[in-house]
């Protein structure tokens, strides 16, 4: 017999602009800091300006113990558009950072923008109960 869970959460969204001049010190950046327990079960990189860079321009996001966790494959951002992250049902078992990895080839792109948003859950949280 299914044990029923009466314990409800909204779902938690945190955003954050990001521009080309963000990976001037290096290429790979902290972005979003996640609780102990959140499960990215959502979320996506609206590329608002695309990244110029003459041939490639790729962006990875993950964490510390997997820079692609939540994008897979490197996600195209030399062209306008919302391009959607990849949920894996991954747990952060302390607290942590979505880390983005910048990565382009031929001439360097002079300008680029996205908005990543990301939205999680937190294991064991209620907020409020139903039934």
């Amino acid at each position: 017999m299914i044990q029923k869970n009466y314990n409800r959460q909204g779902l938690a969204v945190a955003q954050i602009a990001i521009a080309l001049a963000a990976f001037s010190d290096g290429a790979v950046q902290a972005a979003i800091e996640l609780p102990a327990g959140a499960m990215v079960v959502g979320g996506s990189a609206m590329v608002t300006t695309a990244f110029d860079a003459e041939t490639t321009a790729t962006l990875k996001v993950g964490d510390a113990a997997d820079d692609d966790r939540y994008s897979g494959t490197p996600l195209d951002v030399s062209t306008l558009g919302n391009k959607p992250l990849v949920p894996t049902g991954y747990v952060m078992p302390e607290k942590g950072d979505v880390i983005v990895t910048y990565a382009s080839t031929g001439a360097a792109a002079t300008e680029g923008e996205l908005l990543l948003v990301v939205e999680y859950i937190e294991a064991n949280k209620s907020e409020w109960t139903q039934g």
